[in-house]
């Protein structure tokens, strides 16, 4: 990896809402709300899944950058 070159990565926005009854979903601000994923069952597993997103969307962002040791 080059650790000498600045890198920075804007993530997309997410929006997250609470249906009653079935629990907590997430998705992109400009997706329909039938696309969003879900249920979870609290804020810490919702807010878990959409960290993941974002690691996953980082490693495929940074990848050109990182070299096979």
């Amino acid at each position: 990896m080059h650790d000498n070159i600045r890198r920075r990565y804007a993530l997309a926005d997410f929006s997250v809402e609470y249906r009653a009854g079935k629990g907590w979903f997430f998705g992109r601000q400009l997706d329909k709300a039938s696309d969003f994923q879900g249920p979870y069952k609290s804020i810490p597993s919702v807010t878990l899944m959409i960290a993941r997103t974002f690691r996953k969307e980082i490693e495929r962002r940074d990848k050109p950058f990182t070299l096979a040791e």
